[in-house]
């Protein structure tokens, strides 16, 4: 079928481009992972793409309840939940609330999660209005309230002085303003205003929040609860949707609430919680193991193992004076290098020295500001991380030289 939007073709041009120079939908070669490394064309190189953040992935005890869960409830349970739930389900959802301290429900992936929940909290007379770099997954749920008549402003990144004069203006025509954004962004990895953010809750009684922390999730909080409910815990108009994959490695999702009414609601009303498939058994298993590790003091020790290593690759950009607008705080760095082909080079220039990153272009970015995307796990060493932050500073220099335009203006600081 010919692609015909000026949108699609966009998208297949950028993505037929990383294909065909090896950045895009790369499959590994390994025959078993130890989450440092992965096989690519034959060769061992170091991966700074990944997001299990906590490495908990290769600990034994997830995979032990992997295959517990698998010996004694088999490979998947297929009935949904409006029927029936698996038996590990009501273990994992008791202990997702000790570990958040909100009304818990699971779901298949944070994306089902979105579609389940906003809907339903959501009505005809409220507004929304949406960060620009919230992930695709709440975009796309928001695009299917406008289609039922909710309108939808998306709004500059982070810019709170705008969101209160919007959330002044639309009040006075909608009955509830709803703010939608991520609490880590996915891929320049900067924090959102989390503690302001309330502050705004607390000034406008029609104003609630809405969360996706799903790369805040493990790595920080009292019991790895998350980056939003650690610096605001669950409170009356705001909803926290978070990842039971990426740092806490195991599989689905979980919707956190207020108070029970919310809950039922959406468990009640929720379209995938009853027209998609559950979490299955596996990934219940591990997600009861992880839950054990996150509410025993473990946890702490894991995050500042994470954290020492954030604060090395900070150090390490200022060393080797890496262009950088600010340092992380969070385990997702960007080098924000302006057009997609410069950003292309500097990914195959580390990938031949052993270094896998991300090449960060269009939609996930606006189109002038390509770049790397790196993450850091425990799975890597000090000295990995000093031997990529090296080779960044080796080859930018090289790959800006020979961009279009040959101009170091090129490398825009985030």
């Amino acid at each position: 079928m010919e692609i015909q939007s000026n949108w699609l073709t966009s998208i297949d041009r950028i993505v037929d481009m990383g294909l065909s120079h090896g950045l895009a939908q790369r499959t590994t070669e390994d025959e078993a992972f130890n989450g440092r490394t992965i096989c690519l064309n034959g060769r061992h190189v170091l991966n700074f793409a990944l997001c299990s953040y906590l490495g908990l992935e290769q600990d034994f005890r997830l995979k032990r309840g992997t295959i517990d869960a698998v010996t004694r409830y088999g490979t998947q349970f297929a009935i949904s939940r409006a029927y029936m739930s698996a038996t590990p389900y009501m273990e994992l959802e008791a202990q997702l609330e000790e570990l958040f301290g909100g009304h818990v429900l699971a779901t298949p992936t944070t994306t089902l999660g979105h579609i389940a929940a906003l809907p339903v909290l959501i009505q005809k007379g409220d507004a929304i209005i949406i960060d620009q770099m919230a992930h695709n997954s709440m975009q796309t749920a928001a695009k299917l309230l406008q289609a039922e008549g909710v309108p939808v402003e998306t709004l500059l990144h982070c810019n709170l002085e705008l969101l209160e004069e919007r959330i002044i203006a639309l009040g006075k025509r909608y009955r509830h303003i709803w703010y939608l954004t991520d609490g880590i962004y996915s891929m320049f990895g900067d924090l959102a205003p989390v503690k302001e953010l309330g502050t705004l809750l607390n000034r406008y009684e029609q104003l609630h929040l809405y969360f996706d922390d799903a790369h805040g999730m493990s790595w920080i909080g009292k019991h790895g609860r998350g980056y939003v409910l650690d610096c605001l815990p669950i409170q009356e108009r705001m909803v926290v949707a978070t990842s039971l994959c990426k740092a806490y490695a195991a599989g689905g999702g979980a919707l956190i609430f207020p108070n029970a009414q919310m809950h039922r609601h959406v468990k009640n009303c929720g379209g995938p919680m009853i027209f998609s498939g559950p979490i299955q058994p596996p990934m219940l298993g591990a997600a009861l193991a992880s839950a054990r590790i996150h509410l025993s003091p473990e946890i702490d020790c894991l995050q500042q193992e994470l954290q020492d290593r954030i604060a090395l690759c900070n150090r390490l950009l200022q060393v080797y004076e890496i262009p950088v607008g600010c340092s992380s705080q969070s385990p997702i760095f960007y080098i924000k290098l302006g057009l997609p082909d410069i950003a292309g080079d500097m990914v195959k220039s580390l990938l031949d020295e052993g270094f896998y990153t991300n090449h960060a272009v269009y939609p996930a970015v606006s189109r002038r500001k390509s770049g790397i995307r790196f993450t850091l796990t425990r799975h890597l060493s000090f000295e990995d991380i000093h031997g990529l932050i090296a080779a960044i500073a080796r080859n930018l220099p090289k790959v800006l030289e020979t961009g279009p335009g040959k101009k170091m203006e090129k490398c825009i600081p985030l």
